[in-house]
């Protein structure tokens, strides 16, 4: 791996793929796209590299369609067969999103919220099924998850986050009030994330606010709800933050939203001021300019929020999960990667309080006393008692 984004930033390959990871091209960016091609040595580690990062669909389309025959044989049909297998998968999750909304949610009436992934791909995307998606991601109220949990769970699904999840009421109780999402796996082998948070404290967007600004929206048929235009940019463009930019399709998203016909920068402005996310949206936007520059940009050049986040970023693309933990642990909240994202009140406000932590229960717990939902508030102030007689426990085995 190279020592230093910026010289990360001089490889033609990763220049490419950076200029690929759009749905247009602008008639400059065609012209780099053909030089840089000729500059490509080594197409097995460019192909691994969209794969990774999500964007290999993308990249053979552009591809294929102006530069078919400069692409050495055979690096352009295993583009293609890498293609279709995620293109397959991502029928899968789509086919998934609509059964969870017709047999799960629209039976239960409840008011439920769809966000990244498949919907955004419906709404954004020409071809949605370029739109490499992993799960489906849906937000509820805490008040309507044991019920959403119990149908579920009787209708074919399984439980994978917490496991040990099963349909009893003391079970999805539990579930609904100490997790902020809960994961379960369909028929079709599909993850389904119900979140009732959609961050990680709380402070950032209140869910029963999002909820209630959702607008309708019918995808083949199925009726159901997403965020408008501006608030989904601003909460991608925090959430991509969070997590570095490290997957290219991040980037595919947000310019395939400005494209858009709804796309309205002064209301998306206006709304990142809303949630105090001004400066984070503000270095969002200048980053991806910097990417989609057809000619190299000095990194100086940019403000030094935007240079830190733009220096980060590429090292993130570059790395792997557990150098994205090793960044994570320099987080001033869990909510921030950068301190000036957030001010020092919040900061100092989150480790002062993070210690509240050690009193959030388990699921670990419930199974290793299960309680009725009238008890369960207990657990708070049993986790801590229980942490130290396992790890008393582990010590003593070891």
């Amino acid at each position: 791996m190279l020592a230093c984004p910026e010289q990360h930033m001089a490889d033609p390959s990763f220049q490419l793929l950076l200029l690929l990871s759009r749905l247009e091209l602008s008639p400059e960016q065609v012209q780099v796209v053909s030089e840089l091609i000729t500059q490509v040595q080594d197409w097995d580690d460019f192909t691994r590299q969209a794969s990774d990062r999500f964007v290999l669909p993308i990249a053979h389309s552009h591809l294929s369609r102006g530069w078919k025959h400069q692409i050495p044989n055979p690096y352009l049909d295993i583009m293609k067969l890498y293609t279709l297998r995620a293109l397959q998968h991502n029928l899968n999750i789509s086919a998934e999103l609509k059964s969870i909304i017709r047999d799960v949610l629209l039976p239960l009436e409840v008011p439920h919220l769809c966000f990244k992934g498949p919907t955004l791909a419906f709404q954004y995307y020409p071809e949605p099924a370029q739109r490499l998606c992993r799960d489906v991601d849906i937000l509820v109220t805490q008040k309507d998850l044991p019920k959403i949990l119990q149908y579920a769970l009787n209708n074919g699904y399984q439980p994978h986050d917490p496991k040990a999840l099963t349909a009893s009421d003391e079970s999805v109780t539990f579930a609904s009030n100490h997790q902020k999402v809960v994961t379960l796996l369909s028929p079709r082998k599909v993850a389904v994330e119900f979140h009732t948070k959609i961050d990680n404290t709380g402070s950032v967007f209140n869910a029963s606010q999002m909820i209630e600004k959702r607008q309708p929206i019918t995808i083949s048929n199925i009726n159901t709800w997403v965020m408008p235009v501006s608030e989904l940019f601003v909460y991608l463009c925090w959430h991509h933050t969070k997590h570095y930019w490290s997957r290219l399709h991040w980037l595919v998203d947000i310019t395939a939203m400005q494209n858009h016909k709804d796309f309205n920068l002064e209301e998306v402005i206006a709304c990142a001021e809303r949630y105090s996310l001004g400066s984070t949206v503000s270095s969002c936007l200048e980053m991806i300019d910097y990417f989609g520059a057809p000619t190299i940009r000095d990194i100086e050049e940019l403000t030094p929020n935007t240079r830190e986040l733009v220096r980060t970023s590429i090292l993130a693309m570059h790395g792997d999960v557990e150098f994205e933990h090793l960044l994570s642990r320099k987080k001033p909240t869990p909510d921030f990667s950068f301190a000036w994202q957030t001010n020092h009140m919040h900061i100092w406000r989150w480790r002062l309080l993070g210690w509240k932590r050690i009193f959030r229960p388990t699921y670990d717990n419930y199974v290793a006393w299960p309680l009725t939902h009238n008890w369960q508030w207990t657990y708070r102030f049993i986790r801590p008692f229980h942490e130290v007689y396992t790890r008393f426990s582990n010590r003593k085995n070891n």
